[in-house]
């Protein structure tokens, strides 16, 4: 069966067909030809076409029912966005239409970045039937494939190669996408390969931020994206994007801590997708998802944590909602688990800052997380990350110690819970995900097994009140309108004052009714009356 859907088969047939009337010759290249013939669902269709694309995506365009987007005028490449198909069972299908950049389509396949992506099939060759019968059965063969630089050989025995040598230079964002890639389709990257990554790190600043931003959130998107942030940081990328880090590289920590600051942060992530992945694990039933073998991965994918004890358990009473929130981030448009492993990689990047001694000689990182916070949300806005994003991420940041200062308190009142969950809005699952990921670093091979599971069960309970309520818990008692009537007030602070404690108080089971929360409102308004 093909990993094509009928739609875009039909599409590729309407496209080939026009081309053979107007003596066009088209191929089907880059990461649509990799991912085909790895048995995967291209991401979106690549066409080249020995003639101006831009021109030509207008045509596809017009008689498709789609719409064209310019990518490069000068040359020749459009995006034909078309209509979901009939049955609504697919996403939109993007062509994209490049006119060869060079003379010849095996000299453009040589031009392009890694072997892997110089992959061609002839969609307007005398045997172009025989193509479409491939493709209808999923069953591509190298004598299909156009492949001057041995991609398929490089495909099969899973190896990311250069084209050139010189590849990185013609486009430093090869660099971020390489490891992207690796990361992707479980490759490991060829020793040429990483001499040349790590001889031009230095060029990664030069692209435009929004597609270094791209390429960061599609490798964090990755289940298994901390070894490969691991990986960035040997050959000095990592501090490239982020400079902001460096001085946490030898910022070392109270004995509670197992790892100076930065090896903390990137253990902290490895730790985040572990838990993720039991999360994962906990609601799906497919027992084959693909797990990359060690050897394919330049750093451990277990937290030291776990990899002292095995048995570590890691289930949480609301697994499912949590698999689902961390799916997407509505208004966000990137996946709330890359855009929470950004943060958990920023948590603490102004401990170095505010690392002062204590008189007993301990260190401490006092106001580290409202300073870092802000840095946070500096970096998100250099990446040009949309509004929602960045507070989220500083947000996270700015929230992060509140679970554990929580924690720690001998007697943690339903109300104090419940002020948590307002401040944090509805990322107060994340704060406390992320604070499972930091116990987790923070210990590492000194973790108390009993401490982590009376942890889990802990978050479980915060859980219980942010998920587990009947609606009259959450459902606003009373507004704004309603206390300045009832009491004769005016608009100000004094309201949003009003209206936070009342909240407090719902969440907590204190209230239940209107008239309660008015009750509570003039008890508030009779003691700020006495303090003055």
């Amino acid at each position: 069966m093909s990993v094509l859907s009928t739609h875009t088969l039909a599409v590729l047939r309407q496209v080939t067909t026009f081309c053979q009337e107007h003596a066009i010759s088209a191929w089907l290249v880059g990461g649509a030809t990799r991912d085909l013939v790895l048995g995967q669902v291209p991401a979106d269709i690549d066409i080249a076409v020995d003639t101006n694309g831009l021109v030509l995506a207008h045509t596809f365009a017009a008689a498709l029912g789609g719409t064209c987007v310019t990518l490069k005028d000068e040359r020749g490449a459009g995006r034909v966005v078309l209509p979901p198909d009939e049955t609504q069972s697919a996403p939109r299908l993007i062509l994209d239409v490049v006119q060869l950049q060079a003379p010849s389509l095996d000299a453009d396949l040589r031009l392009r970045d890694f072997t892997i992506n110089a992959l061609a099939l002839p969609l307007t060759s005398a045997d172009a039937h025989d193509l479409f019968a491939a493709l209808q059965d999923s069953h591509l063969s190298p004598t299909t494939l156009i492949d001057p630089c041995g991609g398929w050989h490089d495909l099969m025995a899973g190896v990311l190669r250069l084209c050139h040598p010189t590849g990185l230079r013609a486009d430093p964002l090869r660099i971020l996408r390489a490891v992207r890639l690796a990361a992707e389709h479980h490759l490991i990257i060829d020793p040429e390969l990483d001499a040349n990554l790590r001889h031009d790190a230095a060029l990664i600043v030069q692209p435009a931020v929004e597609r270094v931003r791209d390429e960061l959130l599609k490798l964090l998107g990755q289940p298994h994206a901390a070894p490969w942030l691991r990986y960035l940081d040997d050959i000095t990328v990592l501090t490239h994007i982020f400079p902001e880090l460096e001085p946490a590289r030898q910022c070392e920590q109270p004995i509670v801590h197992f790892l100076p600051v930065l090896a903390h942060s990137l253990e902290a992530v490895t730790c985040l997708e572990w838990l993720l992945e039991g999360l994962a694990k906990a609601t799906t039933s497919d027992s084959t998802a693909y797990m990359p073998a060690s050897s394919q991965l330049p750093y451990p994918t277990l937290p030291v944590a776990v990899q002292t004890y095995p048995d570590l358990p890691r289930t949480l009473a609301y697994a499912k909602r949590l698999s689902t929130h961390f799916t997407v981030a509505p208004g966000i448009l990137h996946e709330r688990s890359a855009l929470l492993k950004l943060a958990t990689l920023l948590h603490d990047n102004a401990k170095p800052a505010t690392k002062q001694p204590k008189p007993d000689g301990g260190v401490s990182f006092y106001g580290h997380q409202e300073i870092g916070a802000v840095t946070a949300s500096t970096i998100a806005q250099r990446l040009h990350l949309s509004r929602q994003a960045t507070a989220y991420i500083a947000l996270v940041v700015r929230n992060h110690m509140r679970p554990g200062q929580l924690r720690s308190t001998e007697t943690l009142t339903a109300r104090a819970m419940a002020r948590f969950l307002r401040d944090t809005i509805d990322a107060g699952p994340d704060v406390l995900l992320h604070a499972l990921a930091d116990h987790l670093a923070t210990r590492g091979p000194l973790i108390d097994p009993l401490d982590w599971q009376h942890h889990l069960t802990w978050s479980d309970m915060f859980l219980d009140m942010h998920w587990g309520q009947p609606l009259e818990r959450t459902r606003p008692l009373v507004n704004g309108n309603d206390l300045m009537q009832a009491f004769d007030l005016q608009p100000g602070k004094q309201i949003g004052m009003l209206l936070r404690d009342i909240q407090e108080a719902q969440i907590a089971g204190e209230i239940s009714t209107m008239d309660e929360a008015l009750a509570l409102a003039r008890q508030i308004l009779a003691q700020q009356n006495e303090g003055t």
